[in-house]
């Protein structure tokens, strides 16, 4: 599993919508516009085959995959592990 972590800028707000209803099936929205999420191989490319039809040219949206052992800081709101989930 990888800690996987998805920003996005989408210009059009029904398409930005799509892509957060999208993302919210993988993740947790830590951000506005990021996403992170742990996923197995298997998850890491159902996401990245669907991740395409949300975006067009002149958006702009970048994936970032993570050891689960990397360190992350942050300050302000906690972040909690999330549970697995398993979509089918």
């Amino acid at each position: 599993k990888k800690l996987i972590l998805v920003i996005y800028d989408v210009t059009e707000n029904k398409r930005k919508y799509k892509l957060v209803k999208f993302l919210e099936k993988f993740g947790k929205r830590v951000q506005k516009s990021a996403f992170e999420m742990i996923l197995d191989d298997s998850g890491y490319r159902r996401l990245m085959c669907s991740l395409p039809r949300y975006i067009e040219p002149e958006d702009n949206l970048r994936v970032y995959r993570l050891p689960l052992n990397g360190e992350v800081t942050a300050w302000g709101s906690e972040i909690t592990e999330q549970e697995e989930v398993i979509i089918i």
